[in-house]
């Protein structure tokens, strides 16, 4: 009987699993889509082909629905960042750290939002969050540290 048991919720978790993430890998990839959500599949369909307008009516339909939904809040900050409007992308990212506050791709695109605002303390603030969240090969931490630096090489 415990041998089934285990069969069964070794089945649910890979199918969970595989319903959690578009690229199958379930690690790091920062447009993981959340759920299953049309709204959320659509968007981040969208986000990765660098349709950032056209991703935002889909993220603020999947935030209608699902408020807590963190993925959601973070590819609302990076679309609209990408379209220039920081003061949106700022309280996207903000939403999403409230809901997770070890959120990696929060804390990374925010701290480049900060870097585009000039911010660089900012930016420093949120790597050193982002290491204490993520301790081994993360690309987040990666990609924030190179920003930074180049950043830095530019002043």
């Amino acid at each position: 009987m415990t041998a089934i048991l285990v069969l069964v919720i070794a089945s649910f978790a890979s199918i969970a699993f595989a319903a959690g993430s578009d690229s199958g890998s379930g690690g790091g990839d920062k447009y993981k889509s959340y759920g299953v959500s049309a709204e959320m599949r659509q968007a981040t369909v969208l986000v990765k082909k660098e349709a950032f307008a056209d991703a935002l009516p889909f993220l603020q339909k999947e935030v209608t629905n699902d408020p807590g939904n963190a993925d959601a809040w973070n590819l609302i900050g990076f679309s609209s960042r990408k379209q220039g409007d920081y003061v949106t992308s700022e309280a996207a990212y903000d939403k999403a750290l409230a809901i997770n506050p070890k959120h990696r791709g929060a804390l990374e695109y925010k701290g480049e939002l900060y870097l585009t605002l000039g911010n660089l303390a900012g930016a420093e603030e949120l790597l050193v969050r982002l290491r204490r969240s993520c301790s081994f090969n993360c690309s987040e931490v990666k990609d924030l540290k190179d920003a930074i630096a180049a950043y830095k090489k530019a002043q």
